[in-house]
């Protein structure tokens, strides 16, 4: 008896709608980039709006320079993400800012929980920088 009340509380956990994978949107904004001597460090702001926590969202990004070529393709983790949080996660490249044009989001690697695609989907993307363009 104890083992079915386990197993049914289990059940409850993970059907339950705050364990479920959410579907609320995840919005990104790249928010500043500022020159560090040789380094561009990029300033990303990420909200999560779910009541759902996010263990970890890799994005494999492109970074295109102003003359459209891919300048360098990096993996960056912009988890974790606390439910109902904002963060900011800084990232640091080599180069310039003022080369960079754009930046792709190509995939989702991880999306923990839930789907990689379905996460990419969730993805609303917005650029503060007038000279560069964050999308997928």
């Amino acid at each position: 008896m104890r083992f079915v009340r386990c197993v049914l509380l289990a059940l409850l956990a993970v059907t339950s709608p705050s364990f479920a994978a959410p579907d609320e949107p995840i919005p990104i904004e790249l928010n500043a980039a500022e020159s560090i001597q040789s380094r561009c460090r990029l300033s990303f702001v990420i909200e999560n709006k779910s009541n759902a926590a996010i263990e970890s969202l890799k994005l494999d990004l492109a970074v295109f320079g102003r003359d459209a070529v891919i300048q360098r393709r990096l993996v960056a983790e912009m988890g974790p993400l606390r439910r109902a949080k904002t963060i900011v996660k800084a990232f640091e490249l080599d180069g310039a800012c003022g080369q960079i044009g754009s930046i792709l989001v190509n995939g989702v690697t991880a999306c923990v929980p839930g789907d990689a695609g379905a996460c990419l989907d969730r993805l609303i993307l917005a650029s503060r920088l007038p000279d560069v363009r964050l999308y997928k």
